[in-house]
């Protein structure tokens, strides 16, 4: 009897030790859909903020987009107002420097200067005398050198351009002496 009672606490033991064994499993499959059940939490949150982030990101790119476009706007306006303004002050100085004044030119010899006036004797024109008006802009050359215009002389052969103003005045753009008229003491006519 006692072997049979031993052999029955051995079997219970056996029992008992399975039952165990079984709600350790149990609890460990609990365990891992726990933990999957988390990963999967986990992953959908991770997912959201990808998701908010790049939303952010596009609404950032499309407000420096509407920046850049209307500082491009105003860039335009600001060069649309200068060229205006460039416009404007062309016309009450004369019209020099407007881009779409047609620039002549003409040879002869000059007749006489004083201050801002210059007169031309055009010999190709009957001899005609021109009378042309400097600004603070007139380019005046010698020997492809800078020179002021009252070095200029009665008697200096020039090629000058010039170009008309919106009240009709020829206005100097340039003079360049080709040949220095005997009047230049020291210096040699070409």
């Amino acid at each position: 009897m006692r072997k049979l009672m031993m052999a029955v606490v051995a079997v219970s033991g056996l029992g008992l030790m399975a039952g165990c064994k079984s709600n350790n499993v149990e609890e460990k499959r609990e365990d891992v859909a726990e933990a999957r059940q988390d990963v999967a939490q986990e992953q959908q949150s991770a997912q959201q903020e990808v998701a908010e982030a790049r939303q952010d990101a596009q609404k950032d790119v499309l407000d420096a987009q509407k920046d850049l476009t209307e500082e491009q706007r105003e860039l335009a306006a600001a060069e649309n107002q200068q060229l205006n303004d460039a416009a404007r002050t062309d016309d009450a100085t004369g019209g020099s420097g407007m881009a779409n004044v047609k620039t002549e030119e003409v040879e002869g010899t000059i007749q006489s200067t004083s201050g801002n006036t210059l007169k031309l004797i055009v010999p190709d024109k009957n001899n005609q005398v021109m009378q042309f008006q400097a600004n603070s802009q007139v380019r005046v050359m010698k020997d492809d050198k800078p020179v002021a215009l009252k070095d200029l002389k009665a008697g200096d052969e020039v090629r000058a351009s010039y170009q008309l103003d919106s009240s009709g005045k020829m206005i100097l753009q340039s003079i360049e002496v080709e040949k220095m008229s005997a009047q230049h003491p020291g210096q040699k006519k070409e």
